[in-house]
């Protein structure tokens, strides 16, 4: 169903509002689009950038470590001294004490090998082993040593690849260092390699080892500086060499499916991805690339949002500013479609002032429908001069059609109250009858007495209606009567507040419902009360009426069907058809109507306690004067 503007200016808003809105959020759209792209793609730059700094320091330092045993192996001065005192020789074994020459070159060879250290920082320690397990050590431990090769974790990796250099992780604990440096915590970088004479014949293998904390420190100094910065080193075995950490840290867990995506292939290398975080279910953006020189992987993740903090920032300006332009564009519609409907809202306003005595007083039309800017738009004008036109002839229409209504509803209540005379001679002459059968002469005078007294008063013109204390004796005259023929069985009380006693009310208002109460509130046993009160609201102008009796009650069918004829009577365009038979309650509620227009009120209630409760009301000022 198509949905209708209620005015011409919320049309010509809605219209202006809608193209401006759309077409602001199409251009905001592409804008953020592109600043968003442009962002993503700077953080992915930032990160590989930082994913290959870390791999060249790596390899710096690895290479470093690398020339270090390289210049070992081809030096001529090692080779002189290893094939000399640490090859493989048949006879008593040669120490340092039994031989002076041994110790002056071995101790030789560890003060070359601990200038290279000192000099570069390259290594911890060198270690220099032949077959036979013979190891001369210079760095944290200088000296000899006599170890098991084969028990070496590298041994066998180192042999087979018969002088290709070998890198792993070693923890402390296993190191060949007498001194206590090798702490069971304290991990190592080992690069070994297979140590050849002149003839290429393997004589030993020579061990560079490194602190790795002093390998990995620019990796610390990164995570230092971010929290939010996750960096892992795996070889080719995917064996973790970075964090450093060998417990099973609850922090690094994760670690473990970041590795399982890269060798899935399910991520390339350096592109940034977003994954999960398995243990805080985070959202992480990750970039991993392999070392050429090592075989390295270094992974990098970081918080996505911190490392698209700059993006978030950008969209919450860019809300912010999108808000304000749309607020922006809301207001300059209203004042475009205010200005396009200003004339036709002023011929509106001066139509809206004219009321029902503006139409009686006899004022020039052409005065009374002029705009305050006239000639501002032709067709306003030309409204405006059709309008006085009608106008002119609205005016004899509604005088005529105001005086055909006023004395309408005039013969109607005249009709009504002159229905109610020969219904009330009819009830009270049968009451006579029945008293007079039963030889009630004096009740019978007393009896005329009060009809006489009522006759005068319903006989009385009472267009206009009457003050309420009139029609208040009037019912007292009529229960005098009741009284008269029921003597004690009846009971009866007023208590109507005396400021109530000077409204107007219309004749014959009250009585009809005490007399509804006698008629169908007498079926059960004496004694019967009736209770006559009121109240007035001085707030809202209003009075209320209220008879209760003590009898049975109406029955609820019919207390329904009067109650559906109260309701519907809000919906009548004209007032019904009055007949002269059953009247009673519903003439009193068309009365009202009449009287009162919408301000007429009529309740009518069972009593949980027995009898019924009817209650009629107006406003103090009727609505027709």
């Amino acid at each position: 169903m198509r949905y209708r503007f209620g005015t011409l200016q919320q049309s010509l808003f809605a219209y202006y509002s809608a193209v401006f809105i759309i077409f602001s959020l199409i251009v905001a759209g592409l804008l953020y689009v592109f600043l968003a792209s442009d962002i993503r793609q700077r953080s992915e730059e930032q990160q590989r950038q930082l994913g290959v700094s870390i791999v060249s320091n790596l390899d710096q330092e690895v290479v470093k470590m690398n020339n270090f045993s390289m210049n070992i192996v081809y030096s001529n001065l090692v080779k002189e001294h290893f094939s000399h005192y640490l090859a493989p020789a048949e006879g008593s074994e040669q120490t340092m004490t039994s031989d002076p020459a041994l110790y002056k070159d071995t101790t030789t060879l560890i003060d070359v090998i601990l200038a290279i250290i000192s000099s570069s920082n390259t290594a911890k320690q060198a270690n220099i082993y032949d077959v036979n397990g013979k190891m001369l050590g210079a760095g944290a431990f200088n000296g000899q040593l006599s170890v098991d090769l084969t028990q070496r974790p590298w041994y066998k990796e180192t042999w087979e690849r018969s002088g290709w250099r070998v890198i792993q992780l070693l923890e402390g604990g296993a190191l060949p260092i007498p001194t206590g440096e090798g702490k069971s915590d304290q991990p190592y970088i080992s690069l070994t390699r297979v140590y050849k004479d002149g003839n290429y014949v393997s004589q030993g293998v020579v061990e560079i080892l490194q602190d790795a904390g002093t390998l990995f420190q620019h990796l610390n100094e990164l995570q230092a500086n971010n929290n939010d910065l996750r960096i892992y080193v795996v070889d080719e075995q995917n064996t973790r060499l970075y964090p450093l950490s060998s417990d099973a840290d609850a922090s690094q867990a994760g670690y473990f499916d970041d590795v399982d995506l890269i060798q899935n292939l399910s991520f390339p290398p350096d592109t940034m991805q977003e994954i999960t975080d398995p243990l805080s279910q985070s959202k992480q953006m990750m970039t991993y690339m392999t070392s050429q020189e090592t075989r390295w992987t270094v992974i990098v993740m970081q918080s996505k949002h911190s490392l698209f903090a700059s993006l978030n920032r950008m969209a919450v300006m860019f809300i912010g500013a999108t808000l304000a332009t749309l607020m922006l564009i809301l207001v300059l519609s209203y004042l475009i479609s205010k200005r396009v409907t200003l004339p036709l809202h002023r011929l509106q306003r001066i139509i809206q002032k004219t009321g029902e005595n503006d139409l009686l007083s006899g004022q020039d039309s052409g005065q009374l429908f002029k705009l305050e800017h006239p000639g501002s738009i032709r067709e306003m004008d030309e409204l405006n001069d059709t309008f006085i036109r009608l106008n002119q002839q609205l005016l004899q229409s509604f005088q005529d059609r105001l005086a055909m209504k006023s004395q309408e509803t005039e013969a109607r209540l005249l009709a009504l109250q002159s229905q109610m005379n020969p219904h009330f001679l009819y009830n009270n002459i049968t009451n006579i009858s029945i008293m007079a059968e039963e030889g009630m002469n004096e009740q019978i005078v007393a009896f005329c007495t009060n009809i006489a007294s009522m006759l005068r008063y319903i006989s009385t013109p009472g267009k206009n209606g009457v003050p309420l204390s009139q029609e208040l004796d009037y019912c007292e005259r009529y229960l005098e009567c009741m009284k008269i023929r029921f003597e004690d069985d009846l009971h009866y009380e007023f208590h109507i507040p005396e400021e109530m006693k000077y409204i107007q009310v219309p004749m014959l208002m009250v009585q009809p419902l005490l007399e509804n109460a006698m008629k169908y509130g007498l079926g059960d046993s004496p004694p019967w009360r009736l209770n006559i009160t009121g109240d007035m609201d001085a707030v809202q102008q209003t009075w209320q009426i209220h008879v209760e009796d003590n009898g049975p009650g109406m029955e609820p069918e019919a207390l329904a069907k009067i109650m559906h004829y109260i309701e519907q009577s809000q919906e009548w365009e004209r007032m019904p058809d009055l007949e002269i038979n059953g009247m009673g309650l519903k003439n009193i509620w068309v009365r009202l109507k009449l009287w009162y227009g919408t301000a007429a009120h009529m309740q009518i209630t069972n009593k949980p306690s027995g009898g019924v409760q009817i209650t009629i009301g107006g406003s103090i000022r009727k609505e027709h004067d």
